[in-house]
């Protein structure tokens, strides 16, 4: 039996709590992939690392022999549980939904994130903006993060990562090395942010264009994109003789959306945005 299941047989009897369902609660314990993630983090003493989802606090205290920490966590119990057991020192506790919450300014990201939120956490994160992040999700939603055009798991959310990051995974891990096992594997994903040469004139607006566009990723890009001006025309500005207008001078109108790389949606984007 692993030291870490161990000592979480320990917590769930002294704090009384079970892995919630309901939170889609994983407990990592593998030390040796803790120490792989934050070999991954290359965490300095300067750093402010944030961590989404604390849990027991396996991998916040670890994160603590390098550098300060913001741990969030919403679960009550495991709240209390990260007050009373983790070390005072490079440590600083949020109680709530990172999804809502004003944090303290941060520059890399260190997490265990629930699964089923993953997400909402990768547009919460492109908001906040970071230098870099080690975060571990379901292999299946690491794989659409780094896919490239054609391949069936590239999605509006692939497009936006590699806008605002270069991505790549760096591991698999292991079901056996979490509990309750997950169902599939998981893997690392280290994304670190990008100075880009060409920019989104808005970013917020570019993110609504993108996963507009990709409703109708099977059209080619005339036909996308007059089917979801409706959805972006606000956010653009762009009024429907200016877009009609535009339309008539669009090159590659002809290819379709699941095919066209990041670099394209921006220069489609600045092209069409008048605000």
């Amino acid at each position: 039996m692993q030291p870490l299941f161990q000592e979480l047989n320990q917590l769930m009897v002294q704090y009384r709590f079970r892995p919630s369902r309901k939170m889609a609660q994983l407990f990592m314990i593998d030390s040796e992939t803790i120490k792989k993630i934050l070999a991954l983090a290359d965490l300095k003493q300067k750093d402010v690392a944030l961590e989404i989802g604390a849990g027991t606090g396996f991998l916040t205290r670890e994160i603590q022999k390098h550098c300060k920490v913001i741990a969030v966590e919403l679960d009550d119990i495991l709240f209390m549980l990260l007050e009373k057991e983790l070390p005072k020192e490079n440590l600083e506790l949020v109680h709530g939904d990172f999804l809502k919450l004003n944090l303290p300014r941060f520059n890399k990201v260190v997490s265990l994130p629930p699964y089923t939120i993953a997400s909402p956490i990768m547009y919460r994160l492109f908001e906040l903006g970071f230098e870099k992040a080690v975060i571990v999700f379901q292999a299946e939603f690491a794989e659409r993060l780094v896919a490239e055009p054609g391949f069936f798991d590239y999605n509006a959310l692939s497009v936006l990562t590699q806008y605002f990051c270069d991505v790549k995974i760096a591991g698999k891990v292991s079901a056996s090395c979490f509990f309750p096992s997950p169902k599939s594997e998981s893997a690392i994903v280290v994304l670190q942010w990008k100075k880009r040469r060409e920019k989104a004139k808005s970013t917020l607006a570019f993110q609504k264009f993108v996963k507009s566009l990709f409703r109708f990723q099977n059209k080619n890009l005339c036909n996308a994109l007059e089917k979801s001006f409706q959805f972006f025309s606000k956010d653009l500005g762009i009024s429907r003789k200016e877009f009609d207008k535009r339309m008539k001078k669009l090159s590659k109108g002809d290819v379709k959306v699941k095919l066209m790389e990041c670099d394209e949606f921006v220069k489609i984007f600045n092209y069409f945005y008048k605000k």
